[in-house]
């Protein structure tokens, strides 16, 4: 790769990012009325478009920085729905693959107030997703430097990818992405220059409780993460990197539309400063900013976000760096 190439005039390096993982479709129930009981009920649902690497690579394109997706969706309306609106964003779709076998990914979510949510997914499409040498091609001739991963794909793509790490040095992003997978990437733990995930992803990774707190941030590092983000909900989000700490309470909105994507927000605002070598305080402001407008919408990605909004929002840490 040539660094001058891809270096600004300010000598930091230029970001083509790669965005690995789900990319799907969520269809969103929620109902006031009693759901303790089997029963038809009024309430509503949405149909909005969804996955790890699908909102990374949207909000991080919106925030300025070159993205492209590796997925696969499936040949059916759904499939169609994700490609255009992706293409609408601008993000290369070189790698979006339409399976003739599988279908796109489904997520079916059903919430109601007082209870957690119950989701069914099917997701099977996701283990198409493989680096092939059409991918190795794409990432030399686009010159990607940076992996944004989800941990939905297969333990052998994962590990080809982390190979490919070591081969070309390149800068790993890895998102737990759910409790239940959270774990898949562990082995890779110390070619992770940044990992990212919520309590329940951290405390299965640690098969414990996690909380935001130094005994936390110290069993994480001693299993392999370098710089890491936690985000805790409403008790804030907690920040290692290297061998500082930071614990920051969240920027809560009046009323929360929704919470899903907010930990993907968050994600994208931090690693959009730390690619930019911010200062980590304003790393976890830009997150915050980020988590807190999508939590005002419906969607899963807020379209009012840019790197100017972010700049000019309320709580901008100048004066506390």
């Amino acid at each position: 790769m040539d660094d001058m190439e891809n270096q600004s005039s300010s000598g930091i390096i230029k970001r083509h990012l790669l965005c690995v993982g789900n990319v799907s479709v969520d269809i969103k129930a929620y109902s006031a009325e009693d759901t303790s009981v089997e029963a038809y009920r009024e309430g509503s649902i949405e149909l909005v478009p969804g996955g790890v690497a699908r909102g990374m690579a949207i909000n991080l394109k919106h925030l300025g920085l070159d993205t492209a997706i590796l997925s696969s969706v499936g040949k059916d309306i759904f499939g169609d729905y994700l490609r255009q609106e992706l293409e609408k964003e601008k993000i290369d779709t070189t790698l979006l693959s339409t399976s003739t076998e599988r279908r796109t990914a489904l997520f079916s979510v059903m919430a109601s107030p007082g209870n957690p949510a119950a989701c069914i997914y099917c997701t099977n499409i996701l283990r198409e997703i493989i680096l092939n040498d059409k991918t190795r091609r794409f990432i030399d001739d686009h010159k990607i430097n940076t992996l944004v991963m989800d941990s939905n794909p297969e333990p052998e793509t994962l590990k080809d990818f982390y190979e490919l790490k070591k081969e070309k040095d390149m800068f790993v992003f890895q998102n737990a992405t759910a409790p239940d997978i959270a774990a898949k990437s562990l082995k890779w733990a110390p070619l992770i220059n940044l990992f990212g995930c919520n309590e329940f992803e951290a405390s299965s990774i640690l098969g414990e409780e996690a909380a935001p707190d130094l005994e936390t941030a110290d069993k994480f590092q001693k299993l392999g993460f370098r710089n890491f983000i936690i985000t805790f909900g409403e008790r804030g989000v907690m920040v290692r990197i290297g061998n500082e700490t930071w614990n920051e309470p969240p920027y809560t909105p009046a009323m929360v539309v929704d919470t899903i994507g907010a930990g993907d927000a968050f994600a994208s605002g931090f690693l959009m400063g730390f690619l930019a070598k911010k200062p980590i305080k304003r790393c976890i402001h830009y997150g915050l900013a980020c988590a807190k407008e999508t939590l005002l919408t419906r969607q899963t990605v807020s379209t009012i976000l840019n790197a100017g909004f972010l700049e000019s929002y309320p709580g901008t840490p100048e004066n506390r760096q």
